[in-house]
């Protein structure tokens, strides 16, 4: 049986699986995207994430945009990522700890 992580939604709680072989990369992804960023919006972010996975996993035939918020989220639910807005624009950046 493949191993899953536990996602949690930061402001709902609503909570799902997600298979460890798909959950890893994404956050890995996602982290590298948003590194030495001082923030990004989604589209960019997504646009990051896509050009990524498609090198790691090229038989990956899944929505990315919607593993890429799904993941995006947790990792905000586990205080490593943040939402912010700035001049109107929603963006997301590394938490700073």
């Amino acid at each position: 049986m493949a191993k899953t992580v536990t996602t949690t939604h930061p402001r709902t709680g609503t909570q799902f699986n997600i298979n460890d072989e798909i959950y890893a990369p994404f956050k890995e992804a996602i982290l590298q995207s948003l590194k030495g960023s001082k923030g990004k919006p989604f589209s960019e972010l997504a646009d990051d994430v896509a050009a990524i996975i498609r090198k790691k996993m090229p038989g990956f035939n899944k929505s990315i945009p919607w593993y890429t918020i799904s993941i995006r989220l947790d990792l905000e639910s586990r205080g490593l990522v943040e939402t912010f807005s700035e001049k109107g624009q929603k963006l997301n950046r590394l938490k700073a700890r």
